[in-house]
């Protein structure tokens, strides 16, 4: 799969010049449960960045630069330097900008993205309001723990079945309903309501 599934022509130029200038090559591959993309510094003489090809076209986009930010960072400090620390937030800030407006995203996206870059953490997964907005541009939405009620029943990928008991201070507790054990899900946790 090709770059212009997911990013428009003056984009896929600009992500081009940073490939030849990073030393990376992207690669758009089979989706990751643990994660939306990946950096892997040099293997081949080059920096490797896997994007997975499930993701909508503005998530797309985000994890590029994100994971495109790293193999800058590598090509000037190396692993002299947290992955995720100072001079990683500043170079993923430097490089977001340019795409914050409304040519790259919805409105919808621009504020919490916005904020996001202010102090960006290790994931976008990890930020809820802008994850929660992002999924809405997915294909087959799914549905998040925080969109049912307490008292739901629910099943995830892997069949087991739970109630969704309460919320605590960010997540939802729940019982799995053949062992009566309690755990907690992110508000972000996809269900299926049974």
């Amino acid at each position: 799969m090709d770059l212009s599934s997911f990013l428009t022509h003056e984009t896929i130029k600009k992500i081009n010049s940073w490939e030849e200038k990073f030393n990376v090559k992207v690669i758009v591959s089979s989706p990751s449960k643990s994660r939306m993309g990946v950096f892997i510094p040099k293997r081949y003489g080059y920096h490797l960045v896997r994007i997975n090809n499930n993701l909508n076209k503005y998530e797309f986009l985000i994890t590029l630069i994100h994971e495109i930010a790293h193999a800058s960072i590598w090509e000037k400090y190396g692993r002299r330097v947290n992955p995720h620390g100072d001079e990683w937030k500043e170079q993923y800030k430097k490089m977001m900008l340019p795409f914050l407006n409304p040519e790259f995203f919805p409105e919808d996206i621009l504020r919490p993205l916005s904020n996001h870059i202010i102090n960006p953490r290790a994931s976008t997964v990890r930020d809820l309001e802008l994850s929660r907005i992002l999924k809405k541009y997915d294909k087959n939405r799914s549905t998040f723990i925080s969109e049912i009620n307490d008292g739901d029943e629910f099943y995830i990928d892997n069949g087991k079945r739970f109630v969704r008991m309460e919320k605590l201070r960010k997540n939802y507790q729940c019982k799995e309903i053949s062992t009566g054990k309690l755990y907690r899900f992110s508000p972000l946790a996809e269900v299926n309501l049974i």
